[in-house]
């Protein structure tokens, strides 16, 4: 009996359970689609400008954040101390500019007090001196008279001629004098006049000159604090974009450096469209259009497809991602694309999908693209893709089949 299962029935097991692995093989190729593409999802590490000491963790793995949320905060200790510091510099050269105020005041009013007695002086020794030169003029005049008169009388031998003589004298020394006054008078004008000059030159401003070093430190001291608060706003690390959370690297009270994530946030693609980048291989390249229908279904998960249209060729041919090669540690050349889904539906940042290209133009694709020419121009026709249907356990939607 034993040897009648081995040599009987044994090989035909053996063969029907060969064909069944080749047909689950075949069916799971078929209904990989014409290519490869994932999920568009954005990795965002959330590192610190410099080293610090982590505070607290504000979010934990898998929870989902918005843009600019707090996830963590850095210990500002030090900041704190140089805030208290430049507070106490900052008091300190408040109270200094009443004081130089004060003291500026007061010495310009000296100043100026000084100046004006300086003038007053003056004008009084110019008033002085022209009334004594008035009064020497007048006396002159008169002695003139009587020297005259006198001369008169001698020249008769009326008079005594040393008379004359001593008037003579008394007019000659009137004379000097009133030509002394002549000088002496310009002159205090002239010192007058620069008495009220240096008046004029007292600067009206002298506080605010003497304060602006004051205020110059305290300027200083501003920019400082700024610096300060931008530092300060810098302890606290915010998401940068809407997602989940995908790791915490950096525990709470741990030391977090300048080029080491605290935690991990993964967020979708930059755009607002659901959109798929599909990786297609060289000899595909030349075959897809912009606006062609797509049909897309999630691998290994089963479940229906979903529909999509092309949205953006890539520029050239370029070396494929690792995880879109058939042989991640072999090299493999094509060129990536775009897809948008025609319905919104939720995506997994990198989540696969096996990608079928349908030959003809989505009705989601916009109008200026609903038509696009058979392949690009300038670009060599490579054979077309197949359009390859879906399993019987995942049929595609009525409106995603091709015509």
């Amino acid at each position: 009996m034993s040897s009648y299962i081995r040599t009987r029935i044994l090989p035909w097991v053996v063969w029907a359970g060969t064909m069944a692995g080749a047909t689950w093989l075949w069916l799971d190729v078929r209904a990989e689609g014409a290519a490869l593409g994932f999920a568009l999802g954005v990795e965002h590490e959330v590192k610190p400008p410099a080293a610090g000491r982590v505070q607290t963790i504000e979010v934990g793995p898998g929870q989902r954040v918005r843009a600019g949320q707090v996830v963590a905060v850095l210990d500002a200790g030090e900041l704190d101390a140089e805030q208290a510091i430049l507070a106490a510099e900052r008091a300190k050269l408040e109270a200094s500019l009443g004081a130089v105020r004060a003291e500026t005041t007061m010495a310009a009013d000296d100043k100026a007090s000084a100046a004006e007695a300086t003038i007053a002086e003056a004008d009084m020794a110019v008033r002085t001196a022209r009334s004594n030169r008035e009064i020497r003029a007048a006396e002159l005049r008169a002695v003139s008279a009587q020297f005259d008169a006198l001369a008169g009388l001698v020249k008769e031998r009326m008079a005594d001629r040393r008379d004359l003589d001593a008037l003579g004298v008394k007019r000659a020394a009137l004379r000097k004098e009133v030509e002394a006054a002549d000088t002496l008078v310009p002159e205090l004008v002239r010192q007058a006049a620069a008495a009220r000059a240096r008046r004029e030159s007292l600067p009206t401003d002298a506080t605010e000159l003497a304060l602006r070093p004051v205020r110059a430190e305290l300027a200083v001291i501003a920019g400082r604090e700024q610096l300060l608060a931008v530092r300060r706003e810098q302890t606290v690390l915010r998401a940068p974009a809407d997602g989940q959370v995908a790791a915490v690297h950096v525990p709470a009270g741990a030391v977090a450096g300048p080029n080491a994530p605290v935690l991990t946030i993964v967020s979708r693609g930059p755009g607002d469209a659901d959109e798929v980048v599909v990786c297609l291989r060289e000899g595909q390249a030349g075959q897809v259009r912009v606006g062609e229908a797509v049909l897309l279904r999630s691998r290994g998960a089963g479940g229906p497809a979903v529909t999509a249209h092309v949205t953006r060729l890539g520029p050239q041919i370029g070396e494929l991602p690792e995880r879109c090669r058939r042989n991640p540690a072999l090299p493999e050349w094509g060129r990536e694309i775009a897809v948008a889904l025609d319905e919104h539906a939720p995506l997994l940042p990198g989540q696969a999908f096996s990608v079928s290209f349908l030959g003809y133009p989505s009705p989601c694709a916009p109008v200026d693209v609903a038509s696009p020419p058979k392949a690009d121009a300038g670009v060599l026709a490579a054979p077309k893709l197949e359009v390859m249907p879906g399993p019987t356990r995942a049929a595609a939607p009525e409106k995603a089949e091709a015509p």
